[in-house]
């Protein structure tokens, strides 16, 4: 778990562009920032449709986890484990390089034993971060579903 939050956490680096329709300005939501888990989704391989008792809010212990994006090609993730306030303990505390391929919506963490997790960006807005966690057939239709995990900027 700790691994896949660290992959979702790197994969968060796209950048969508919005029209501003005063002037006429690109803004551009960025990854770099502080995000919070929000919920988990899962979306039919199908059709991409929702799948329902796949799709939940985060919990009070993973709403405690924080990923911290920087500039500077850093990126640091606290994950929190538990199912109540008074029983959330740290799962894991460590930086790590990452880096970002806008065009292809791919994040790059590197991992402390060399390893690198590739992550998609699904949705990326000023206040949203949807990151692809993995696929896998959860309905049982035969078809891998895409796993998401989203996360709201603070």
């Amino acid at each position: 778990m700790k691994t896949l939050f660290l992959s979702i956490a790197a994969i968060s680096l796209f950048a969508c562009n919005s029209s501003d329709d005063d002037n006429n300005e690109t803004v551009e939501a960025s990854i770099v920032g502080k995000w919070q888990p929000a919920k988990y989704a899962a979306y039919s391989g199908k059709d991409g449709s929702i799948i329902a008792d796949k799709t939940s809010d985060a919990t009070v212990c993973d709403k405690k986890s924080l990923i911290d994006i920087s500039a500077n090609g850093k990126l640091h993730a606290i994950t929190y484990y538990g199912n109540a306030e008074s029983e959330c303990k740290i799962d894991s505390d460590i930086t790590s390089d990452y880096t970002y391929d806008a065009s292809a919506k791919k994040i790059q963490v590197k991992n402390s034993d060399g390893t690198t997790e590739v992550s998609t960006i699904k949705k990326l807005t000023v206040t949203e971060l949807e990151v692809v966690q993995e696929l896998s057939d959860v309905n049982g239709d035969g078809i891998k579903d895409e796993i998401t995990a989203v996360f709201k900027r603070l």
